[in-house]
């Protein structure tokens, strides 16, 4: 009898054996087919961070759609893989991509609770995960992500099993991969993560989110601790190197973890050549590095600068009469907002509110659901129930009034054309658009210096008499005269150029323009950097025709550059995630006017500072030039300058064109903002002055003769190309030409400068 019980035991086990074996065998056949190649890893690049740098070398911001950098194994110490595998898999190294007893463990835990709670996934499976399944619980997903495991281990190496998974595996704050995570925690390379720091990552994989050190210090803490527990039981660690690690607190980066990355013009900039040249892939997910020529300092105080003095711009010439343009367009964004809380609110943020009513110095608007108000302290007269505003949300429910005007500012080194800053308006977060670079407006006087070095060219000199009077041109557009007139709305007769150009008088200029001619200027202005195309009008001579700021900062950089025209540029190089350099920037540089005349020039927009429109410059306290630029009706405001370093151009008004303010022209308007970005630019340099060309030299001239100066006329220095200098003196004496040249015995060399 008992033979017969065992003898039918051992035939059900045998038919259980068997029916449980096609059962597997038919399972594993199903869930086999349709599964992904496991050789399409030999081809797998991971989506990485684009990284973008500053001149010094210093990170600007980033690109990703996950932030990873990759790493190879051999760059990552072997106490952080230990760290990962006593944690994660302790069987790595000798299971076939699937831990048998965890499978089972996990399959008892599921099933006496009903449902899936325990996964028992080695690292192999978690990779195939990440990479292959989704993110479902079932047991379908499961017994392919098996599958799938083994394959894995038949088809490669443990150790690059390894480095997969320790770049794929998510961390936390964005970060994927050890390298990423280790900068986001610690601002370092994984390579440079101590031990303790080690520990801290591979607590990470099972719950970013819970074991965040950053938001649960304590959690956070414990895993660490449990981490190097495991070690230690794997003899990874020495029980000594634990203990003081537990006892540690968690040193993080002095910065939060997840703060924003930097998003303002000069990096849009960056974002939008980079995906003209290599696309929109390559830049979220191929891990390049973009090296710039920005100025990390400059490009955050410029920034500043620009915001606080629109704020008071703004306030001193008062709320703005909006256009109806204007209103259509903001209450068009106000209704896309979908705004119904505080909540709905970034700090720091920029919206729109519609105004409710007005009392005092107070505007009180709605803003969606919400009910806001911001102090305005200039004139409110021009404010209405209904207008659309600008504001900014500071938290805890309050809010500040933006500037509804706009500012362009560039700074280029004039020896290369290397863009160290630029800010394309009061604040990115307002508006997108950058006008440093996509808009054109009219440059107002600050285009005059063309029109003047075409008149140098043509033999010229600063001390040659232009007509400062009215004349009468046809202008068949609006079938009417147009008269040039001047600020001061008088004319002065015969002037010499340097009068003409320091004062910014319309009708010499324009004078100037009809006798040298159309052709030479506009020739000379596309040479300088001027791409926009030029009419044949006079009042090309008052800046009429809309150019953009980084077209204002190539001319002025020429002149600035000895003549020598150098094309802006914001990319040095770029290196693929492999290092190779796939993009090099090459000097594009052109002489463009000789350096005689270009000394003349540079000399001129000098006495603009010293005497002339741009005077309020002095008080920089180093070498500068420049030239001031006002539209009709205060519309735009435009400084335009340079020192032997640094080139920078600042533009204000509205989008809108529209008076800024009475009087505001580009010396109280732009001339400010130029002033204060000069001089943190130049803060700690020394900043050598202009020289001039050796053809050239100073002279004492009396201005009221036109005269060389002797001792019984009053001198001013003037620069003179050599051979172009007066020959009498203001006596009316004759100049001998060999005592032109003897600086020891003449009176006429007395002067300094040369």
């Amino acid at each position: 009898m008992l033979f017969k019980i065992l003898k039918y035991t051992l035939i059900f086990l045998v038919i259980l054996f068997v029916a449980g074996a096609i059962t597997a065998g038919s399972i594993i056949y199903i869930y086999s087919r349709n599964l992904p190649d496991i050789k399409q890893l030999e081809n797998w690049k991971p989506s990485q961070v684009t990284q973008v740098y500053a001149a010094d070398g210093s990170l600007l911001t980033e690109f990703y759609l996950q932030r990873r950098q990759y790493v190879t194994i051999d760059k990552i110490p072997d106490y952080v893989k230990k760290a990962f595998i006593a944690t994660e898999d302790r069987t790595f190294y000798t299971n076939p991509g699937i831990d048998i007893w965890g499978i089972l463990r996990a399959a008892f835990i599921n099933i006496t609770s009903g449902r899936i709670v325990a996964g028992g996934s080695t690292i192999s499976q978690q990779l195939i995960k990440n990479l292959f399944l989704t993110p479902e619980r079932s047991f379908r997903r499961k017994i392919k992500e098996m599958i799938l495991a083994i394959k894995l281990n038949q088809t490669y190496p443990k150790d690059k099993i390894l480095e997969m998974y320790l770049n794929q595996i998510y961390l936390g704050h964005g970060a994927y991969g050890v390298e990423a995570a280790s900068q986001v925690y610690f601002g370092k390379h994984v390579w440079q993560l101590d031990i303790c720091e080690a520990a801290v990552l591979a607590g990470l994989p099972k719950a970013p989110s819970k074991y965040d050190p950053y938001k649960n210090e304590k959690l956070a803490e414990n895993r660490r601790n449990a981490v190097l527990q495991a070690m230690v039981e794997e003899g990874y660690l020495d029980i000594e190197t634990a203990k003081k690690c537990s006892q540690q607190p968690i040193k993080l980066k002095t910065t939060e973890a997840d703060e924003e990355n930097i998003h303002d013009y000069f990096t849009e900039t960056v974002r939008l050549w980079f995906i003209n040249h290599f696309g929109s892939d390559a830049l979220y997910k191929g891990g390049y590095k973009i090296y710039t020529t920005a100025d990390p300092d400059l490009l955050r105080d410029m920034h500043f600068i620009v915001k606080d003095h629109l704020e008071e711009l703004q306030y001193r010439v008062g709320f703005p009469k909006l256009t109806k343009e204007e209103i259509k367009f903001m209450t068009d964004k106000y209704n896309q907002q979908d705004i119904k809380s505080l909540d709905d609110l970034k700090t720091e943020g920029i919206y729109i509110g519609i105004i409710e009513k007005i009392k005092r110095h107070t505007i009180y608007f709605k803003l969606g659901d919400i009910n806001g108000e911001v102090q305005f302290f200039g004139s409110l007269k021009k404010a209405k129930k209904g207008y659309p505003i600008y504001v900014r949300y500071i938290g805890n429910g309050q809010f500040e009034f933006v500037p509804y005007l706009e500012t362009a500012a560039i700074s280029v080194d004039p020896k290369t054309g290397a863009i160290r800053a630029l800010v394309g308006g009061y604040d990115f977060e307002k508006s997108k658009f950058n006008r440093a670079v996509q808009a054109k407006r009219q440059p107002g006087s600050s285009f005059k210096p063309i029109v003047y070095t075409a008149a140098i060219l043509n033999g010229y000199t600063e001390i040659s008499i232009v007509k400062d009077e009215p004349v009468s041109i046809w202008d068949p557009q609006k079938g009417e005269e147009w008269t040039p007139r001047n600020y001061e709305k008088e004319y002065n007769g015969e002037v010499t150029v340097r009068e003409a150009l320091t004062r910014s008088l319309n009708a010499a200029a324009v004078n100037t323009l009809l006798e040298v001619g159309y052709n030479p200027v506009i020739s000379l202005a596309y040479k300088m950097g001027i791409k926009t195309k030029l009419m044949k009008v006079p009042s090309l001579a008052l800046g009429s025709i809309d150019v953009s700021p980084i077209e204002m900062a190539t001319v002025y950089s020429t002149f600035a550059n000895n003549g020598v025209r150098c094309n802006p540029y914001f990319i040095e190089k770029v290196v693929d995630s492999n290092g190779n350099v796939v993009y090099q920037h090459t000097s594009q540089c052109q002489k463009v006017i000789p350096e005689d005349e270009n000394s003349i020039m540079v000399d001129l927009l000098q006495a603009v500072v010293q005497e002339g429109t741009g005077v309020r410059a002095k008080v920089l306290g180093f070498p500068v030039a420049g030239k001031t630029g006002t539209t009709n009706d205060y519309t735009d405001a435009w400084f335009a300058g340079f020192s032997t370093k640094l080139t920078t151009v600042v533009w204000v008004g509205y989008d809108y064109k529209k008076t800024i303010g009475r009087k505001m022209t580009g010396a109280k308007a732009a001339l400010p903002i130029w002033i204060d970005i000069m001089a943190t630019a130049h803060t700690d340099k020394e900043v050598p002055g202009f020289s001039h060309s050796p053809n050239t030299h100073y002279l004492p001239i009396d201005l009221s003769t036109r005269a060389i100066a002797t001792e019984n006329c009053p001198a001013e220095k003037i620069l003179f190309i050599k051979g172009t200098e007066p020959m009498i003196d203001c006596e009316g004496n004759i100049i001998v030409g060999s005592q032109q040249n003897n600086n020891d015995n003449n009176f006429l060399y007395d002067i300094k400068g040369e």
